[in-house]
């Protein structure tokens, strides 16, 4: 079993505009020295295509539940290779704007949109004017940084009058319970490698958002059942990849139970 995927949307009335700017630089692991799958990494690129595949189909169909049309200005926090960038582009227009961010914001700089500005920034750090956007948008980034009220808070000041804030995070709380113990034990391990990572993330945010003060609150959810020879499979495949030499440096598994663990995807027998 794989982790549920959390949205949760909300409304604000804030007041304020969007002011300054800032050019991106060119993607660096040293940007990121947090975050599990730098941009920079062998098949990195495969990865995110991968993510995307899975998960665009369900961004869009959310933001376009929300009513978002042109005209409207929209944050895209962690904006990976760009194609949920690319899509807000086109759904506000030119009367529209879309402000991009990143801390590996290289791959966004290739994003040829009037109407786009990409930024490099980090959210526990760097912020908006209040009333900025009409739309802020994540999708697994919180998860990486564990947020805490204040946090979330501040993203909410950055919200105009009526806009929505959608959060797409994962929560690894089946996986954790699944049948398979060397499966069932990754989550806490790459939280050892990387101690700023969330397990519970989909499950904090539905208790953190009526702490805000916001409004028509709302959440779905999706699982994924990974079957052998599916691009979603080789997506786990990467990701499990992508984390062996971490956790397995960190003492958290053994070089074992990382090759095993990069094999489970493969196998219809311990994927249910």
């Amino acid at each position: 079993m794989t982790p549920h995927l959390r949205v949760l949307q909300r409304r604000l009335s804030r007041v304020g505009r969007l002011a300054g700017s800032a050019v991106a630089h060119d993607p660096d692991v040293s940007e990121a020295p947090d975050y599990a799958f730098p941009h920079s990494a062998e098949e990195e690129s495969r990865h995110l295509a991968l993510l995307e595949q899975r998960l665009d189909p369900l961004t869009k169909r959310r933001v376009e539940r929300l009513g978002v049309t042109q005209g409207a200005r929209c944050l895209e926090i962690g904006g990976g290779r760009g194609s949920i960038t690319r899509w807000l582009c086109d759904l506000v227009g030119l009367t529209g704007r879309v402000t991009a961010t990143d801390l590996q914001a290289g791959l966004l700089t290739g994003i040829h949109a009037s109407n786009l500005e990409v930024l490099r920034r980090d959210i526990r750090s760097d912020t908006f004017p209040a009333g900025s956007f009409d739309l802020v948008h994540t999708r697994a980034v919180l998860m990486h940084v564990s947020p805490d009220a204040d946090l979330l808070r501040r993203i909410v000041t950055w919200l105009a009058p009526g806009g929505w804030l959608l959060l797409e995070e994962p929560d690894f709380g089946m996986w954790i319970g699944d049948a398979d113990p060397v499966w069932a034990a990754h989550p806490h391990a790459a939280r050892k490698a990387f101690p700023s990572m969330s397990v519970s993330e989909g499950r904090l945010l539905l208790r953190q958002v009526h702490e805000l003060g916001l409004a028509d609150i709302g959440a779905d959810a999706e699982i994924d059942i990974v079957q052998s020879g599916t691009s979603l499979a080789e997506f786990y495949r990467l990701s499990m990849a992508a984390l062996a030499s971490p956790t397995v440096r960190v003492g958290a598994i053994s070089p074992e139970q990382a090759r095993a663990l990069v094999d489970r995807p493969g196998d219809d027998d311990r994927m249910r």
